[in-house]
């Protein structure tokens, strides 16, 4: 049940992935061209985390894992299906 909650879930994180990296080539934005001087994205990790903005990413992946955490909880109980998260 593990691996069936785990695949859905990496899934959508690496089709995020993959939409962010080809929309950040295509679209510049006047906030994010001051934070990051408009890197692209081979150069703007180190570019955050010269910044140090890399700590408030790591901080929200984490609150956003703790309820991951308990949605996987739910689902090896037989509360929920995996990867269902009513939304």
């Amino acid at each position: 049940k593990w691996l069936r909650e785990a695949e859905p879930k990496h899934g959508r994180v690496a089709m995020l992935a993959a939409a962010g990296a080809i929309f950040q080539d295509l679209a510049t934005d006047p906030g994010y061209t001051a934070l990051a001087g408009g890197a692209k994205m081979t150069a703007l990790h180190d570019v955050m985390v010269e910044k140090g903005v890399m700590g408030q990413l790591l901080f929200w992946l984490s609150f956003a894992e703790v309820f991951g955490t308990a949605a996987l909880f739910d689902t090896l109980e037989g509360k929920r299906a995996p990867g269902d998260f009513k939304f």
